[in-house]
């Protein structure tokens, strides 16, 4: 018979890379993802891609990658899949942010990521993350 871990025992087991997340309890409840459920998603974007992680909250945290996959359409629709907030909260909603701020007030590093965007495109979102990430290897989940 093979008894559960105690807590001690977990707690050794811990990557100390993500010891942040189990303190301060980070989960994607409404995504279904408790904070088991989204390091082992970070263990496996550390292994491929070499990644640190900051800013960590109950139900966010930013990611920096040291390198991406070379297919960065695929690695977009991961994300969306495991934090879909990145697209339907973020890059999903920036034709509706240009709407309100207006082109010409935009800051400059806001108008490099926007130019040449169709909004009318359904992927619209996709593509800004997938720019976003070429230009700053950074990426900021949160579940709410």
């Amino acid at each position: 018979m093979t008894s559960n871990p105690k807590p001690a025992e977990q707690t050794e087991a811990r990557n100390p890379k993500f010891q942040e997340l189990y303190e301060k309890h980070t989960n994607g409840i409404n995504c279904d993802l408790d904070t088991d459920d989204i390091v082992q998603r970070l263990e496996q974007w550390d292994a491929l891609y070499s990644i640190e992680i900051s800013d960590v909250e109950d139900d966010a945290l930013v990611v920096r990658f040291a390198s991406l996959p070379d297919d960065l359409t695929e690695f977009a629709k991961e994300i969306y899949e495991f934090c879909p907030d990145t697209i339907d909260q973020h890059f999903g909603c920036m034709d509706d942010m240009v709407g309100f701020i207006g082109d010409g007030e935009l800051p400059p590093d806001l108008a490099e990521l926007l130019e040449g965007i169709n909004f009318e495109d359904e992927d619209f979102g996709e593509l800004l993350l997938q720019r976003s990430l070429k230009s700053t290897k950074e990426l900021m989940l949160w579940w709410d």
